[in-house]
Formats: structure tokens, C-alpha cells, sequence
């Protein structure tokens, strides 16, 4: 069985039909229809029912699916890594690894003078799926998909982060001894979309609280949350590190919900087949180990800051 025959059978189910694939791919109808019925010769099966419309799996299809993109995405992953195996290394990051990239890649620099650090700012879902793709190295982030696989992937505890409630400095919520979930229904709250860890965090959390999230707006990115925070009179709940400089020039003010599951883990995730190079399970040791101390120091110095209004 080749390689690429695979992928083009991956590519048939993306595309719905064995002529959108064949465009997408540069190919013959014929030649992929070749590929496909050498991938069923091989799985001794009929994996694809065709039809006038397209194609669609079949239950059997379904399973080869299913190992098809397990072999294709260890494979791509392992070219990835033996390409950035010299002395280079992608860290993935969420909201929550904002602070401590400028402190981890000065410290690697100093262990590792030859080492070229890369940092990629991503929602946590697209980061997990870049060390998933084998385009990052190690993530850091503040929530772990639903599918996550303890078996492929290690994902260490490196620090609890808070989510809080931020608002314009002069908004009501200031005023007040304590603030509940209750005071957040008059309220218009702003969230961010799905790519994004802290969506799921905070989603659960609202929900456990006994708040209707279907009453949220949502937007694409931080910086945009932020902004209607601070000039149009919005709330939001966010990533207690990732709002802290926000908080010191004043943009905004900070507050803690009295009734709310605020805390939330950070973690760090890389792939098991990454830890199997002893350099780059050096560079992770070494990651973790100082990044679980930032975070500790960190949260101890921001609590005393921010209280409350």
C-alpha cells in the first residue's frame, strides 16, 4: 500500500467526490479511481459508496478512515520533527502562556546558545492541533480538547490560572462589596469564539453557575474582547494573566465573582513521539521546570495586586 494513495482517499471523503478531489489534486478521475480501488483491494473491502451526488463511507470505510489518518499524521509528524530536530523548537501558545514566552525563551538562550526558539500565539484548541500536526513542538495552554489522547500525548500541569470578571474602570460592578453570576444577567458579556480554550473553561463554569451562554456575544481574538471592554461598556470573563497589563495602564478594572468556578489549569502538551529525542526531552524537562516556578511566582505577586476594584 502507498502512502499517497492514502492521502488521496482521505482527500475523496474531504472533497465528498472523486472529482472535486481529482481537481483539488492535479489528477485524472481515472487516476484517482485507480488509487481507490487499489486502497479496497488492499483492506479487501468496499470502503466508498458512489453515487451520482458523490460518495459517502461506508461502516467499513468508516474504520479505515479512522487508521488512515492515524498513519498519515504519525508519518507527517515524524517528518516534521526530524526537519526541526537541529536546534530548533516551536512553542505553541494560548492566552495563558503570554507571559512566560519572553521569560522561557530568554532562559533557553542562556542553557542553549545554538537553540532557535519559535513562539506562535494561537487560540489553545489550534495550538493542541499544531503539536497534533507536528507544526509545534509543545503548547501551552489553558484548556485540553475533549479528544485528547493520553496515550500519544503528555500534557503536564504547569500552574492554576483564575478567570475574572473585567469591566470599564467606572462601571457599576465596581461599586459593589460582591459581585454574583446573578449581576452578570443585566449585563452584556462578551466571549470569544471556540477556538479558544477559555471558551470551554468558561462555558462550563457559567454553566455550572446557572447562566443562559446562549445570551454572550462573541468575537475572534483578545484584543477585540478587550476593546469593547474598555470603550463601549461591556463585561467579559477572561484569563486573569492575560488581562493583567490591560489592568495596570488602567483600560480596565478587575473583579473576582463571589458564586463562580474561577480556577482553571494550565497546561503543557507535546507529543509522546517528540519526547522519544533525548534533546527534546531535555529542552520539555527544562520548560516545565521553569515555567511551573513563573507561574507560581507569578499568581502569588498578581493576587496581592488585584482584589478588588
Amino acid at each position: 500500500m502507498r502512502i499517497d494513495f492514502l492521502c488521496t482517499f482521505i482527500t475523496v471523503v474531504e472533497k465528498g467526490s472523486i472529482k472535486k478531489a481529482a481537481e483539488e489534486l492535479g489528477m485524472s478521475v481515472s487516476s484517482v479511481s485507480f488509487q481507490i480501488n487499489a486502497v479496497e483491494k488492499y483492506y479487501g473491502a468496499k470502503l466508498l459508496k458512489r453515487s451520482a451526488t458523490g460518495v459517502t463511507l461506508t461502516e467499513e470505510g468508516k474504520i479505515a478512515l479512522k487508521n488512515m489518518k492515524l498513519i498519515t499524521e504519525s508519518i507527517e509528524q515524524t517528518r516534521n520533527l526530524i526537519l526541526r530536530s537541529k536546534n530548533k523548537i516551536t512553542i505553541a501558545s494560548g492566552m495563558v502562556g503570554i507571559p512566560v514566552l519572553s521569560h522561557l525563551q530568554t532562559l533557553l538562550k542562556a542553557k542553549y546558545p545554538e537553540l532557535e526558539v519559535y513562539t506562535v500565539l494561537r487560540g489553545a484548541h489550534l495550538c493542541y492541533k499544531m503539536v497534533k500536526e507536528g507544526t509545534a513542538d509543545f503548547a501551552i495552554v489553558g484548556d485540553l480538547p475533549e479528544d485528547f489522547d493520553k496515550d500519544y500525548y503528555l500534557a503536564e500541569v504547569l500552574g492554576i490560572d483564575k478567570l475574572v470578571l473585567i469591566v470599564p474602570p467606572n462601571h457599576e460592578l465596581c461599586k459593589k462589596d460582591k459581585v454574583r453570576i446573578e449581576d452578570l444577567k443585566e449585563q452584556s458579556l462578551v466571549c470569544l469564539t471556540k477556538d479558544y480554550g477559555i471558551r470551554t473553561s468558561i462555558e462550563k463554569a457559567l454553566i455550572k453557575s446557572g447562566y443562559n451562554i446562549d445570551e454572550c456575544t462573541y468575537v475572534d481574538d483578545f484584543f477585540t474582547q478587550l476593546h469593547l471592554v474598555s470603550s463601549e461598556n461591556k463585561v467579559a470573563i477572561t484569563s486573569l494573566f492575560a488581562c493583567l497589563k490591560a489592568y495596570e495602564v488602567g483600560l480596565i478594572k478587575v473583579v473576582e465573582i463571589e458564586d463562580f468556578d474561577s480556577e482553571r489549569s494550565i497546561y503543557f502538551v507535546t507529543s509522546r513521539m517528540v519526547l522519544e529525542s533525548e534533546r527534546m526531552k531535555e529542552y520539555a524537562d527544562f520548560i516545565i521546570n521553569n515555567a511551573r516556578k513563573f507561574y507560581e511566582d507569578y499568581m502569588n505577586r498578581i493576587t496581592k495586586m488585584v482584589k478588588k476594584c
